[in-house]
């Protein structure tokens, strides 16, 4: 080993300190170590141990730049270009699941709904039918069929009619046309309704007969567009405003509610009220007719169950 490459001396690890003579003496242990002569070429041991840390800086640096550029912890321009693009994907990706994901959503939904209304709708334009309407009073529904009545006109005849309400044991309503004649001194027919809140409702036809003294009626005769109908109540008497009224009401159904019918829709009725002796007839006025068929208006719209919409 060439005495300038030494900085310290190999037996103790001392400095070195060169003398004139080219001769190097270690100052503690007493090394001494002898130098070649240098050429014109060589470097001194000074000017090679900063060239060597000059080399040794640079490669330093260049390592380090070079290990830089190639660090993954610090990724290079294209390295972050595609980075973002893969980011920019990803998120494009992700926000077309969760729009698609939406609109899946809202179309069960829409579907749920337009099915809610469908049944809905086809609820509101079933007719509301009573369950609780008995066998008599389902036949009496069938039997009017001819007479059309909707909620609209029920609600009408409701408001026309003269309602009562009686407080007993079993609440009642009574219902009778504005035009009726009961009570007053008029010979002729008349209908009003009866409502229970338990049994339901029922229809009433009646006739009377106004006179200064009783005719002692055992019959009526209907002459419906030229046929007639015999009609056989019983009658009891009793005295209004000075007058005797032999009169007679009675609950009809399915049976005789197409005698109500045929008076109804007849063009002329002639009412004969027979005696034993003979008889007394009017024809039948067309208000007393037109009341007739409001109240099986508002009967059958009780029956479908108006009332209670």
């Amino acid at each position: 080993m060439k005495v300038n490459e030494l900085l310290n001396c190999k037996n103790c690890g001392a400095i070195l300190t060169a003398s004139a003579n080219q001769t190097i003496q270690c100052a503690y242990c007493g090394t001494t170590y002898h130098q070649k002569p240098q050429t014109n070429n060589t470097l001194s041991s000074t000017e090679i141990v900063i060239e060597y840390a000059e080399n040794q800086l640079e490669g330093m640096e260049n390592g380090d730049a070079n290990e830089t550029l190639q660090s993954d912890d610090f990724p290079t321009d294209k390295q972050n270009t595609n980075l973002g693009c893969s980011i920019a994907l990803i998120a494009s990706v992700a926000i077309m699941v969760v729009i698609f994901i939406a609109k899946m959503i809202g179309s069960e939904q829409k579907t749920t709904y337009s099915g809610s209304m469908v049944i809905d709708t086809s609820i509101l334009n079933t007719p509301t039918q009573s369950v609780e309407l008995s066998e008599t009073a389902q036949a009496s529904l069938k039997k009017l069929a001819a007479i059309n009545v909707d909620k609209k006109l029920f609600k009408k005849l409701i408001k026309d009619s003269s309602n009562i309400t009686r407080e007993s044991a079993v609440q009642a309503t009574y219902f009778r046309d504005k035009n009726s004649i009961v009570g007053k001194p008029v010979t002729g027919l008349y209908a009003y309704i009866n409502c229970y809140d338990i049994t339901g409702c029922n229809i009433y036809f009646g006739c009377q007969h106004i006179n200064k003294k009783p005719l002692g009626l055992q019959s009526l005769t209907f002459v419906i567009n030229g046929k007639r109908l015999l009609y056989k109540p019983d009658f009891a008497t009793d005295s209004l405003q000075h007058w005797i009224n032999e009169y007679s009401e009675e609950t009809i159904y399915d049976d005789k509610i197409s005698i109500l019918l045929k008076l109804v829709t007849a063009d002329k009725v002639i009412v004969r009220f027979n005696d034993n002796k003979g008889h007394a007839q009017i024809i039948l006025p067309k208000d007393q007719q037109h009341a007739l068929k409001r109240q099986l208006q508002l009967y059958k719209g009780l029956l479908l169950g108006y009332a209670k919409e």
